[in-house]
């Protein structure tokens, strides 16, 4: 396998050759845009990732990335510029590019930019290999539907929605699970100011895991939402398996009306089973560039692992901020709609700290409204699914 080096100058390609040199990938030194194309022709599905060096203009770089991702859209690229503007980050974000680094970015920043790329790379192109992604069939009448929320972004506010989400869906009169899958940092219980026993890690090394063995895992909320907490310490997160997590969504599934997952902010084994079993995705992001390109990307690497776009819901957070990017700038970069846009307010800082959700600290104000203009986007109505669980106390007493 390989990974393209487009760079005039001879310095800067060796530089750049360097700065690969510990990915395990052949580094194929290309001088011009040309050049990279023709190599991508003779090397074909070799070829993985693309390095675009500061040495070839901008209007030459974007003019390569799209030409790249016409020919090979699974072939990420990273750009290294000298000065990245915002409009040449939009324009990065049209053409697909993966990242855009600053040319005085140290080899260490650079490898670890190429080393996301080409995880991302090879995870697109096992999975496109393998057929594409989609909801198996699952067993149980009417079971309930799963939604997943996501972004590729940290700080866009995912447990947030993920936990005002849940405890809507609870209001309907619905049996709600939420999932926190963020294994590494995740923060569900700090923000619904529970104290669990127990975790997803339990569950996961339970040998004959089965709904009832499940449900004395939960930790219960007031509002109604039964919730299924990260592991306590980020160095146990990797025992909790893809296979472990397919498990107890199936389970929560036969169990509840609705079953929320929170994610961490990356394309893991463990958050690309929960969108194969997903009815439907909640895509976050907030008014900023680096968000919305991540939004972007997401949006195009779910397109190419065929998860159906009517699925899908666009959601931008502190929507109102006065930032310099405005909604339909966002539309306009994505191609896309936004489904809700969430309002700041100093109503949701207030109920983070006290471990209270907005949509219950607050439930008449902008951004509750919206939250539940978001459950209804995702879950437009009452899944048919088991009657929730009744006597918390004798299901829970060791909690």
């Amino acid at each position: 396998m390989a990974v393209i080096i487009v760079e005039p100058d001879e310095t800067g390609a060796a530089w750049l050759t360097h700065a690969v040199a510990g990915l395990d990938q052949r580094a194929l030194r290309t001088a011009s845009p040309d050049e990279a194309m023709a190599a991508l022709a003779t090397e074909g599905r070799e070829i993985l990732a693309a390095l675009v060096g500061s040495g070839l203009a901008d209007e030459e770089a974007l003019g390569l990335a799209a030409r790249l991702q016409q020919a090979a859209p699974e072939v990420p690229v990273v750009l290294l510029r000298r000065q990245d503007s915002g409009e040449l980050l939009r324009a990065a974000l049209r053409t697909g590019i993966r990242d855009v680094l600053p040319a005085s970015s140290d080899a260490a920043a650079v490898r670890a930019s190429m080393a996301r790329a080409l995880e991302i790379a090879g995870s697109l192109r096992g999975r496109l290999a393998g057929g594409g992604a989609g909801r198996p069939d699952l067993a149980g009448d009417r079971p309930g539907e799963i939604i997943t929320v996501f972004s590729a972004k940290g700080g866009c506010g995912k447990t947030f929605l993920a936990t005002n989400l849940a405890v809507a869906l609870a209001a309907r009169g619905a049996g709600v699970a939420l999932v926190d899958l963020d294994l590494h940092f995740g923060d569900v219980a700090i923000m619904l100011q529970l104290f669990p026993t127990h975790t997803i890690q339990d569950a996961a090394r339970e040998l004959e895991l089965d709904a009832a063995a499940l449900r004395s895992y939960l930790t219960p909320h007031a509002a109604g939402v039964w919730t299924l907490a990260a592991p306590t310490e980020p160095a146990i997160a990797d025992t909790v398996s893809a296979s472990a997590v397919a498990a107890v969504l199936r389970l929560l599934r036969s169990s509840f009306a609705y079953v929320v997952v929170d994610t961490p902010a990356a394309f893991s084994d463990q958050v690309m089973v929960a969108f194969d079993q997903s009815d439907a995705t909640a895509l976050l992001a907030t008014l900023d560039v680096p968000s919305i390109k991540n939004l972007k990307l997401t949006m195009q690497t779910m397109e190419r692992l065929r998860y159906t776009r009517s699925r899908v819901r666009v959601v931008v957070n502190r929507a109102d901020s006065r930032v310099g990017l405005r909604l339909p700038d966002v539309e306009s970069i994505l191609g896309a709609a936004v489904d809700v846009a969430i309002p700041s307010s100093r109503s949701v800082p207030i109920s983070v700290n006290k471990g209270n959700p907005v949509i219950l600290e607050e439930p008449r104000g902008n951004v509750a409204e919206a939250i539940r203009r978001v459950a209804a986007q995702l879950a437009p109505t009452v899944a048919g699914a088991p009657a929730p669980l009744r006597s918390r106390r004798s299901l829970f007493q060791r909690s």
